[in-house]
């Protein structure tokens, strides 16, 4: 039985939630809160003496729900569409009433008849023989409604709210130049050459290279201590130094999941590595002889400097907790045992101001000096196009390269080959012309742009008819979908502009 009503619910959403696949749902500005302009008690949305309670908003959600799993298959996720399936159920509730309400106030209306054949129609009430069930209705109705006029009530609603969608779409008609204008705009082609001068790197700047005497970033030094002080202290962090120690290790290999007769066989090994250190001989020539570690075996073992966090953890306790010189006992890690001898302990550093200050001046000075320079620049390319230079001309002048990327089409990211995501440089690109050049200069972090446009190609007439017949069922759901939208909205802001609407957002999505 739970079967046949599921069945039936995806089959009722045909008229129920036809207006999904026609028309966005319109949940910002539906209304929400509690208060004095809400419906009261589980009422989610009411219209004049129509209310539609928590029940009918899980009903929604549970159609909702059950629509995207069958589209997404595997890809379905309940968490993450749950918010998305509360929103679309609220506003196809709201809409619900609001086509219906206008529908009667315009004059619409649904006869038994037409109520009657719809659902004496419906698949799900038909028998074995071929017979209309009134059982089936009645079951249906009282599972899903919880009675029979309940279940009317929101089927004529449906119906009436189909017929005004019907009736506005119907005069909704594409004409052939909004189509090209759509086709053009996405299928046009610009060709365009760019200059970047880059003031964070000096060489990309110019022909010339940003140099700085020693005396020039003492005596910028000597200005701006205060200055250099703050920017010493932001990266104190990068001038830090750790603690850190020179090791050697001998290595007896051992897996983790080894037999004990493995576990004994390696140990036993490494402690014979260990008494023959301990008896004088050589720490690197036993690493040599008997290390594991291939990678270090034949420099005697040497793990090279290194910090805390650098090594495996238990190589890394023991070898800090050795002075130089020291060897120690039997160390077991996640590779087998080892012995280390520590050679050398180098204590932490922390930099100080003065042993900075002339290299921080030199950074400072040299990126203000490249920033001037780059601003310079621009400058001149930019007063050289307004002069009547083409950017070619100008940067050909300067030295500069020229890059070419290959054609653009407008992009909502704005992306650029070579720039990246430079939305105002792809806008101005068109609104140029063929050989114009942009006198404004586009700032992309460090980089100052511009632009010069060589080549527009529009699409072909003959493309612009073969997209039209392409295009235009996709284009006028989209006319229908934004007239049918404006509409609604224009018509619910009424509603609740005269209290006849009022939502319950807190109660159905709990914000």
């Amino acid at each position: 039985m739970l079967d046949s009503f599921r069945k039936g619910q995806r089959w009722l959403s045909l008229i129920f939630v036809s207006v999904i696949g026609l028309v966005f749902v319109f949940f910002l500005g539906v209304g929400g809160g509690s208060g004095p302009g809400a419906p009261s008690g589980n009422v989610i949305v009411q219209l004049d003496d129509t209310k539609l309670t928590s029940r009918d908003f899980e009903r929604e959600k549970a159609k909702l729900e059950a629509r995207l799993r069958q589209e997404l298959g595997d890809a379905f996720d309940k968490v993450v569409a749950s918010n998305y399936i509360g929103s679309q159920a609220l506003g196809t509730l709201t809409n619900s009433l609001v086509l219906a309400a206008a529908a009667k106030d315009m004059g619409l209306h649904t006869t038994q008849d037409e109520l009657r054949r719809v659902v004496q129609g419906s698949p799900i009430f038909i028998d074995e023989e071929g017979r209309f069930s009134p059982e089936a209705f009645d079951r249906f109705a009282a599972y899903e409604y919880g009675s029979q006029r309940a279940f009317i009530q929101n089927f004529t609603r449906g119906m009436l709210g189909q017929k005004l969608i019907q009736l506005i779409i119907g005069q909704t008609v594409v004409s052939d130049a909004e189509i090209d204008l759509r086709t053009h705009y996405e299928l046009e082609v610009a060709h365009i050459a760019y200059v970047v001068i880059d003031s964070a790197t000096t060489g990309a700047a110019g022909s010339e290279s940003v140099a700085l005497e020693d005396s020039e970033a003492e005596a910028y030094s000597d200005e701006h201590e205060d200055e250099l002080r703050s920017l010493f202290d932001e990266r104190s962090g990068e001038y830090e130094e750790p603690e850190r120690v020179r090791a050697r290790h001998i290595l007896a290999l051992v897996a983790a999941n080894a037999p004990d007769n493995d576990v004994a066989s390696a140990r036993e090994q490494i402690e014979s590595a260990l008494a023959r250190v301990n008896a004088g001989e050589d720490f690197a020539t036993v690493a040599r002889e008997l290390s594991e570690d291939i990678g270090t075996k034949e420099d005697g073992g040497d793990l090279g400097l290194f910090t805390r966090g650098d090594n495996d953890p238990a190589l890394e306790e023991a070898a800090f907790a050795l002075e130089s010189g020291e060897v120690s006992e039997v160390v077991q890690s996640s590779y087998g045992f080892h012995i280390l001898r520590v050679d050398e302990r180098v204590p932490a550093k922390t930099a100080k101001f003065e042993s900075k200050r002339t290299m921080l001046a030199r950074e400072v000075l040299t990126r203000m000096r490249a920033e001037e320079r780059a601003e310079a620049l621009s400058t001149r390319l930019a007063e050289a196009i307004k002069a009547g230079d083409s950017l070619e001309v100008a940067a050909r002048e300067e030295g500069l390269s020229i890059e070419r990327p290959g054609g653009l089409k407008r992009r909502s990211d704005g992306f650029i080959p070579g720039l990246g995501a430079a939305t105002n440089v792809l806008t101005t690109v068109f609104t140029l012309e063929a050989g114009e050049t942009s006198p404004e200069i586009f700032e992309l972090a460090d980089r100052r742009v511009l632009v010069q446009v060589l080549e527009r190609s529009p699409p072909s007439a003959e493309t612009l008819a073969n997209e039209r017949t392409l295009r235009r069922e996709r284009a006028q759901a989209e006319k229908e979908n934004r007239t049918l939208q404006a509409w609604i909205n224009d018509y619910r802001s009424q509603l609740e502009a005269s209290g006849r609407l009022m939502v319950n957002a807190e109660l159905a999505l709990g914000s």
